[in-house]
């Protein structure tokens, strides 16, 4: 952010006992009219357009009062301007209220209707919330019922051969074939396009005031394209999942038969990709309530038919926790 000084302007301030508007903050230490004295606390900026502008000015500090005619004079001024009496001699020095006054505290904001009620739409979106999580995560205790057991395996089965992608022509992989271009966005990129400025008054306490320019650099948003490349490449890919499964432990575990695979390594080649196995165990709560839990295979078929257990169950969602499960 840059600042540039615009200039040193005047005050204004308005006479509380003549009602004289607009008088000048440095010129004006009493007002013209009455010699009613300038309140510093009661000065304010000028309209825009209406500055009066203060170089280098000299008349600010003490002000003094002609003993001949009792006429205020600015500090600068060696003879009053009224009746040409020398400042020496009886001259009285005056000054103003307060050159630099204490900042008045901030006036305390006004409670609004919308206010509070945004404060109570607030407040109840909280305990909304709270009840929410309490009601998720609040838990007790049932009992269970074993009251059966299921099992899956399956083997992905894999086969190599010519997979159409797209990606990035710099990261394409090795190998590609049947390559075709096309230019797309790939990210932005920040570009300098000028300023936005704004003109703040700057209050210098002594009756006038710095106009100040603030200027933050802004930016526009610009694409930037690159190459995006369409290709075949050979690759293994999941073609079928052969699976096998039962409802008993009694049953003898086995994996799916994967039928007839051809072998090699060169396109249309087949091979047993990733093996998944599954055991579940099925229990009811004493409402009814169905649940499962899934084990290794030698804890799950050490689990007996019709055997009793208790575990903690979310309150809410009846969730089973198949970590707190214990026999009983």
């Amino acid at each position: 952010m840059t600042t540039q000084d615009k200039g040193t302007f005047q005050m204004l301030w308005d006479c509380p006992s003549c009602d004289t508007p607009k008088l000048l903050g440095l010129d004006h230490r009493y007002c013209p009219n009455c010699g009613f004295p300038q309140d510093a606390t009661k000065r304010y900026f000028p309209a825009e357009g209406q500055e009066i502008a203060v170089a280098d000015h000299i008349f600010h500090g003490v002000d003094w009062q002609c003993s001949g005619c009792d006429t205020p004079n600015s500090a600068a001024a060696e003879f009053c301007g009224s009746c040409g009496a020398p400042r020496e001699g009886s001259a009285k020095e005056v000054g103003l209220v307060d050159d630099n006054p204490p900042a008045p505290p901030p006036a305390p904001p006004k409670k609004s209707k919308k206010g509070c009620l945004l404060l109570g739409c607030g407040g109840l979106l909280l305990v909304g919330l709270i009840v929410a999580l309490v009601a998720f995560f609040w838990k007790s205790e049932v009992a269970l019922t074993v009251t059966g057991h299921s099992w899956e395996r399956s083997i992905e089965i894999e086969k190599y051969q010519a997979v159409s992608e797209s990606d990035w022509c710099d990261a394409m992989p090795a190998g590609a074939t049947k390559v075709s271009r096309r230019s797309e966005v790939r990210d932005h990129k920040q570009v300098a396009d000028g300023e936005t400025c704004t003109t703040k008054n700057v209050d210098k306490g002594d009756g006038s005031f710095d106009k100040v320019e603030e200027c933050k650099p802004k930016y526009r948003e610009e694409p930037i394209y690159d190459d995006k490349c369409s290709y075949e490449v050979n690759k293994w890919q999941t073609i079928r999942t052969a699976k096998q499964g039962g409802s008993s432990v009694s049953d003898t575990l086995a994996w799916p038969d994967v039928g007839s695979l051809r072998a090699g390594s060169g396109l249309g080649a087949e091979r047993q990709g990733a093996k998944r196995e599954t055991y579940t165990v099925l229990y009811k709560d004493a409402d009814g309530a169905a649940h499962d839990c899934s084990f290794p295979q030698a804890q799950w078929s050490g689990i007996a038919q019709g055997s009793r257990w208790t575990a903690e169950a979310g309150v809410l969602f009846s969730n089973l926790d198949c970590d707190s499960l214990s026999a009983m």
